[in-house]
């Protein structure tokens, strides 16, 4: 980011701004910095020209001042302050301060000093070459692009933890503005030229996001074209100031100042993000933990982001799936089961209910399937209800004429989505009546501790599980039944999605245990009835 270095006179002594013009203009070569000349700005005291008079685009190195314009303090508004095109001033390096006295009074040297000047000095009526004042004016003034200062790296800060706020809450559809706006953000209060986030796309590097100073269009790179490959593979940042290299045709050439971050998500390299500045300027330690931290929040989110992306690709298909399974096998099962019931007086009982069976099979199966691609372990809106009541309407919807549920009083309400423990009470009674039977007993009830309910329990009679696949129940496909095996997997699923946890033990039968947050509300105990005991 180029801008005119500046020397600012303040106050009206005109002998001490013909005195600074003569070090900065005289001697027929105008001092200046990287092939820029020096400007010499005359200012009031008063601070009126930072606030309104200062010209766009200049780079303050230095600030000269007598001892009464100082008037027992320094100017702050003029101190690590960059002139921009809009009246603002953004904070960039350090101006040096020098105070001029009239007389070489010691104790007006030390209150210049304890007022924040970088030097003091005298009167001098001789030529500019012999002023003590030129030496150090001059280097001020001219010394290469200084970085940033304490004052700078404290702003950065505050803009990198806002950069946090605005990245981590951005949608799918917001990434590249909420990017773009924070790239800015950093760039124009580090005064950077550009930033160029570049993704790997393989071969080459891609650039995902950018902001420059200047119009560009940056293309895609190769990973060994960026400086110290090995470093960044070894997710080291890589700072270089860069150099004037020497002259040519039209000046010297010099080589940008740049700092090279890694992106990284989970010990992987997916990125470098490139800091660039168009001169040499040093880089403090503190302002390159910065970046670096920026790029880890760009990381972080990118991930996310494609994380979500495959989310929605996933969805679809399974919408896709879902679409396929309700209408190409609903429908010829609809036909057979149709058929079957106009046959009914032709076939054998014991014929026609195992042809019955067959297709009550295949119905659960399907609405399995569709419940699995369409709602996963997503969880509607919940409140509490009487999960006994819930229980029982489950089981009516169970053909089972033989089998026995019991419900044991002291669950109370739980704090659920109504249909989804539904569906969790009904995959359970089913898989009950594959391993125990049609005439199982299955008993649901609460389960406590301390006389309070901090879950509840599904058993039944049956043959129980055995110890070796008690580990894989829960898992989709799963059956020692000959069944489909996603029964209980929507179980687990409907568990996790409210925050419980389920277990299975195999006393007396197969015994399904929930276990509620810690957060749920719990029921009062009835003492008159039994409870199974966490």
């Amino acid at each position: 980011m180029h801008r005119r270095p500046a020397v600012v006179v303040l106050g009206t002594d005109p002998g001490v701004e013909g005195r600074v013009r003569s070090i900065i203009e005289g001697a027929g070569s105008p001092a200046s910095c990287e092939g820029a000349p020096v400007t010499v700005i005359s200012a009031p005291a008063d601070g009126s020209f930072n606030r309104d008079r200062g010209p766009s685009g200049i780079d303050v190195r230095a600030v000269v001042t007598t001892f009464d314009d100082l008037n027992g303090h320094a100017h702050p508004e003029y101190l690590h302050r960059d002139s921009t095109a809009d009246g603002q001033h953004r904070s960039h390096g350090e101006a040096s301060v020098f105070v001029v006295v009239s007389e070489r009074d010691p104790e007006r040297y030390r209150r210049a000093f304890l007022a924040g000047a970088d030097d003091v000095f005298g009167p001098h009526a001789g030529p500019a070459d012999t002023d003590p004042l030129s030496g150090p004016l001059v280097k001020a003034a001219t010394d290469p692009n200084p970085g940033l200062s304490s004052v700078d790296i404290d702003t950065l800060r505050s803009v990198v933890l806002d950069a946090a706020t605005t990245l981590m809450g951005a949608e799918v559809d917001e990434v590249r503005t909420k990017v773009e706006w924070t790239l800015a953000n950093i760039g124009e209060h580090s005064s950077l030229d550009r930033i160029i986030v570049y993704r790997d796309a393989g071969t080459p590097f891609t650039p995902a996001f950018v902001w420059a100073e200047d119009p560009f269009e940056p293309e895609g790179r190769s990973f060994d074209s960026f400086p110290a490959p090995a470093r960044l593979a070894g997710f080291e940042n890589v700072a270089s100031e860069g150099t004037t290299t020497g002259m040519h045709e039209g000046g010297e050439t010099t080589m940008n100042a740049t700092v090279h971050v890694p992106l990284v998500s989970e010990w992987e390299l997916i990125g470098v993000v490139v800091f660039e500045v168009d001169s040499p300027r040093p880089w403090v330690d503190e302002e390159v933990d910065l970046y670096r931290t920026l790029a880890d929040l760009i990381a972080h989110m990118l991930v996310r982001n494609d994380h979500r992306r495959e989310l929605g690709r996933q969805t679809e298909r399974l919408e896709q799936f879902s679409a396929v399974v309700s209408h190409d096998l609903r429908n010829p099962l609809n036909v057979m089961s149709g058929y079957l019931d106009l046959a009914s007086d032709d076939i054998d009982a014991p014929h026609y209910r195992a042809m019955e069976n067959a297709i009550r099979r295949m119905e659960t199966l399907i609405d399995d399937l569709l419940m699995l691609a369409r709602r996963g372990d997503t969880i509607g809106e919940t409140e509490p209800v009487p999960a006994a009541a819930i229980a029982e309407d489950a089981w009516e919807s169970v053909r089972t004429p033989r089998a026995t549920l019991t419900v044991v009083d002291g669950i109370g309400h739980v704090d659920a989505d109504p249909g989804r423990l539904r569906q969790a009470f009904e995959n359970l009674f089913r898989n009950a009546i594959d391993h125990g039977g049609p005439d199982v007993t299955v008993e649901v009830g609460p389960r406590t501790v301390d006389e309070r309910v901090t879950g509840m329990y599904v058993a039944d009679d049956g043959p129980g599980i055995p110890p070796e696949v008690r580990d894989s129940i829960f898992e989709s496909g799963f059956s020692t039944a000959g069944s489909s095996g996603i029964g209980l997997a929507i179980v687990a699923r409907v568990a996790e999605g409210h925050g419980w946890t389920v277990d299975v033990d195999t006393r007396d039968g197969a015994v399904f245990e929930f276990t509620f947050d810690a957060e749920q509300p719990t029921a009062t105990i009835q003492p008159d009835h039994p409870l199974r005991e966490a």
